[in-house]
């Protein structure tokens, strides 16, 4: 290997290592076969790899891993036949958005949660924050304007905090409901 393809080995170790689990976790929100998920996360890598051999500067790794990711997710969403979620699938949905280090009662307050009345896009803003991207980032992934991003997770946020289940469940337990 020259120096060329020795930083870019280098860097890319440095950012996988950074972002491998955030980036594998945002694709199983969206896939459900692990391995599937994991192997889109792959590719994107080996994207990263690419282009940074071929010089080519990306400034926000993270977004741009989660851009390419994003777009690969779609790419092979259009290969397959679209399929409607059934009450099974939704439970298993809101299984994986429940945090796994969640308290028992926390995770069944998530589970409670009105799912099915974001939008679609709503409910890519909200995962992606949940992932820790920022505002800006959120809006490089999805291809959307910073005041978008927000207008989203509000909407988003005021569906899933105005429920009676969830209004119940929070009072419960002393707080207003708030999203994940």
């Amino acid at each position: 290997m020259n120096g060329e393809h020795d930083s870019a080995l280098r860097e890319t170790e440095t950012v996988f290592a950074s972002y491998r689990e955030s980036l594998i976790r945002y694709l199983r929100y969206q896939m459900e076969d692990n391995s599937e998920a994991e192997d889109i996360a792959q590719e994107a890598f080996v994207r990263y790899y690419e282009s940074r051999v071929r010089r080519e500067e990306i400034l926000q790794p993270r977004a741009w891993l989660f851009r390419v990711a994003h777009n690969l997710v779609i790419d092979r969403g259009r290969k397959k036949k679209p399929e409607l979620l059934d009450d099974e699938a939704w439970l298993n949905v809101e299984r994986r958005l429940a945090s796994p280090s969640a308290p028992a009662d926390e995770k069944v307050y998530i589970s409670q949660l009105p799912w099915h009345r974001l939008s679609k896009m709503e409910l890519e803003c909200m995962r992606l924050r949940t992932e820790g991207l920022k505002l800006r980032e959120i809006g490089e992934v999805l291809g959307l304007a910073i005041s978008s991003v927000v207008s989203y997770l509000a909407r988003a946020t005021k569906k899933l905090g105005a429920t009676e289940v969830g209004e119940n469940k929070a009072s419960q337990h002393g707080r207003t409901p708030a999203p994940v």
